[in-house]
């Protein structure tokens, strides 16, 4: 579908207005700072966490169910947010006369293509409770074999088909830190949980600012990182003071802190807050992941962009907020992906003129850009990425049997994915056609263009649950596959209860805590590409029925979609398990098959192609390489010679012997676990990293030495063993073997 032509006159006057006041030519906010360097932190807070056993009880219990709302903090004055909402809201539908669905500006050119997962949810269960709080807030995060969720009180570990195992408290798993940080008690909100597909290690984020404190003037980062690759693997809690500057004592408190990463570092950002809860400035921290995931440190460093002093700001000069962090799927890059996204500003920044006033509607997303995460000191660029169909807040969600609405937020991004080379929003967003809805942006970083927008229409849709399988073609609108967000809109158009769309869960019953009024509904809902399997997993909030007295209920819900791929080879039908590995590869270009139109599944794999195999799946076609041969039986005219080149030149393999690699020798698959193992953590670990010491085969023994290796293979889910038992190490490679171990290294 193209976009919609129809727009009010007052919407197309604000929009031209706005574009007008930004074109100016005297304008002195198009020469604002651009670039932002940093200052360094520490935090020296930390303790050792087993999930298994049984934890100590935190300093004050949780808050009586039911009865605590978190406020939603917008970055805009409360007042002005208000009237936003209220201006926007003159254009809500309770129904629509068409049924849902999803327009794509561009027009898809190759509307044929599949979408990326299936359309319904091969399974799907009743999700952790939070027993606390409202809004839940629910996010997910998959490793090879746990599924994590949290909400605002709890992390609760599920199997994969949906069993739970065991949940706790937030107060509990932090009670080892919180002794220190809050001895009186800390609230604890907004939990953020990712895994990290790249080096196999799950990131738990929470905010927390002391109970009993009328006027907040501290906050802090609760960070909890996991061992390995598995929930019951151990954890390390760290706590940092998010009030502080650098080393610099302020007034102000952290909230809506967001967690992302790429191969080299971890993303935290956040709104800082003064104490009469008026937002100040955004603020980003950078940790290095060799210092994070390295158990040894016990005095973990930070650098910081942003502070009272350096407030960061769009292009327009109102003041950067809600800045949310990029997590890196798919293949690492051969440059930093230190890239964070934010939407219109909505407060005056200094460098505005006097009298300034920020527009209510905007047509840009501000992109920042960190040149080298590990440098002693950090610098960060700002580039605005226009053309978008002006929006503004989304208005509160009509919801079946009730007056009551929904809160929707403001037009904050709430979740950004970059895959090579692109950057993927989702965001909440209101149009005067339009009211309640959620907008997806693609954008090409190598040019800072739009590469297309969609949005969801005839539906009031709010806080998508997102993330990028690798069954999405380079550069295309994920969008086209309907993806989960909370709604009050059935299939028809027809208003009904709160739930999840994308046939995941309908409502139950309104939701009404307010008794008529904005009830609140979330900041955000979960999804997580499942690195083994590679579909899509998502968590969101529902509305059960009523209580007694009409006390609104809910509770959260979660499902697993499918990849969808197309057949790449005529002889390696879809029955085939190895199908969906070899499509996404070919669909990669990783490989182009024996022949134009085989791939010779069962084929052995020689030394050579899979150096041609782990750098394309690394690193595509385009790398630099040292020119002069490593090896006597590699020369520059092979033309593998590239690939074997950046394989050594990244400690990847040193040869099979000193002078020479053996290109024509079969690979076997405990060699295949080295290569594999050092493609993955070779760059941040060397072959020092972790691994679990007891043996998952019976033929692979400590004593062997790709031992580490294939336990590792195993621990990140690369592999299952060729039996519940064996590995069988010596066995040559196969090519659809292999095409399961490099789609779920590099590409998942």
């Amino acid at each position: 579908m193209g976009t919609n032509p129809q727009r009010s006159k007052g919407f197309r006057f604000a929009f031209l207005a706005f574009l007008v006041w930004l074109a100016w030519s005297g304008n002195a906010r198009l020469n604002a700072q651009t670039t932002y360097t940093s200052t360094p932190g520490k935090t020296s807070i930390f303790a050792n966490y087993d999930p298994n056993a049984t934890a100590p009880k935190a300093p004050i219990p949780n808050p009586t169910p039911s009865t605590s709302i978190l406020p939603f903090l917008p970055a805009a004055p409360m007042d002005q947010y208000l009237a936003q909402k209220a201006a926007i809201a003159k254009y809500s539908q309770s129904n629509f006369s068409l049924p849902s669905g999803v327009e794509v500006s561009p027009a898809p050119r190759a509307p044929t293509i599949p979408p990326p997962i299936v359309s319904a949810p091969t399974f799907s269960w009743q999700g952790t409770q939070d027993t606390g709080y409202q809004p839940p807030s629910p996010d997910i995060a998959v490793g090879p074999n746990d599924v994590l969720m949290v909400v605002n009180s709890n992390i609760a570990q599920f199997t994969k088909s949906g069993t739970l195992v065991k949940s706790t408290a937030l107060q509990d798993w932090f009670s080892n830190v919180l002794a220190t940080t809050c001895p009186s008690g800390c609230l604890l909100f907004d939990p953020w949980i990712v895994y990290d597909q790249l080096h196999g290690r799950f990131l738990f984020l929470a905010g927390a600012t002391p109970t009993g404190v009328q006027n907040r003037t501290v906050s802090f980062l609760l960070l909890s990182v996991s061992n390995g690759a598995t929930y019951a693997g151990g954890w390390k809690n760290w706590a940092m003071n998010s009030s502080l500057d650098g080393t610099v004592v302020t007034q102000h408190w952290g909230d809506s802190w967001r967690l992302g990463f790429d191969d080299e570092a971890i993303y935290l950002s956040g709104n800082m807050f003064n104490v009469s809860v008026i937002l100040q400035y955004a603020k980003i921290r950078v940790l290095k992941k060799s210092d994070l995931y390295n158990p040894a440190t016990t005095t973990l460093p930070f650098q910081e962009i942003g502070s009272a002093t350096t407030i960061l700001q769009n292009a327009d000069c109102t003041v950067a907020d809600s800045l949310i962090p990029i997590r890196l799927r798919g293949k690492p890059t051969a440059t930093a992906a230190a890239l964070f996204v934010n939407a219109l500003g909505s407060k005056v920044g200094p460098a505005c003129p006097s009298g300034f006033q920020p527009p209510a509607t905007g047509n840009y997303l501000t992109v920042w850009k960190i040149a080298d995460p590990l440098a002693a000191t950090l610098t960060m660029t700002r580039t605005t990425v226009t053309g978008l169909m002006p929006y503004s807040v989304p208005a509160p969600a009509p919801e079946l049997g009730t007056g009551a609405t929904l809160d929707s937020g403001d037009t904050r991004v709430l979740k950004a994915i970059y895959r090579s080379g692109f950057l993927y929003t989702a965001r909440d967003t209101g149009y005067t056609d339009q009211a309640t809805t959620v907008t997806y942006d693609v954008i090409d970083t190598s040019t800072m263009l739009l590469a297309s927008q969609a949005r969801l229409v005839n539906t009031n849709a709010f806080y998508p649950a997102f993330d990028v399988p690798a069954t999405t073609p380079l550069g295309t609108q994920f969008a086209t596959a309907n993806l989960t967000t909370g709604t009050t809109t059935s299939a028809t158009g027809a208003l009904t209860y709160p739930g999840l769309s994308n046939n995941l869960k309908v409502g139950e019953g309104f939701f009404d805590v307010s008794f008529g009024g904005v009830n609140r509904w979330g900041d955000y809902f979960g999804g997580a590409v499942d690195p083994v399997s590679g579909g899509l997993w998502t968590s969101g909030e529902y509305a059960l029925t009523p209580a007694a007295g009409g006390y609104g209920q809910w509770s959260t819900w979660a499902g697993y979609y499918p990849w969808l791929t197309i057949q790449a080879f005529t002889d390696v039908p879809s029955s085939s398990p190895y199908s969906d590995y070899i499509n996404v590869l070919s669909s990669w270009q990783v490989t182009l098959g024996c022949s134009p139109a085989l791939f010779c599944p069962t084929n052995t794999v020689t030394r050579d192609q899979m150096a041609a195999l782990i750098i394309r799946s690394m690193l595509g076609n385009t790398f630099t390489f040292t020119s002069t041969p490593y090896y006597t039986d590699v020369p520059a005219s092979s033309s593998f010679f590239p690939y074997i080149q950046k394989l050594t030149d990244l400690g990847i393999t040193h040869g099979c012997t000193a002078t020479t690699y053996c290109p024509s020798a079969a690979v076997n698959r405990q060699d295949a676990a080295v290569l594999l193992v050092r493609g993955k953590l070779e760059s941040l670990f060397g072959d020092t990293f972790t691994y679990p010491t007891t043996p998952f085969f019976t033929d692979v023994p400590a004593s062997l030495p790709q031992f580490p290796y294939v336990q590792k293979m195993y621990e990140l889910g690369l592999t299952a063993g060729c039996s519940t038992t064996q590995f069988c190490p010596n066995d040559t490679l196969t090519r659809q073997q292999v095409s399961v171990f490099l789609t779920r290294a590099f590409l998942n």
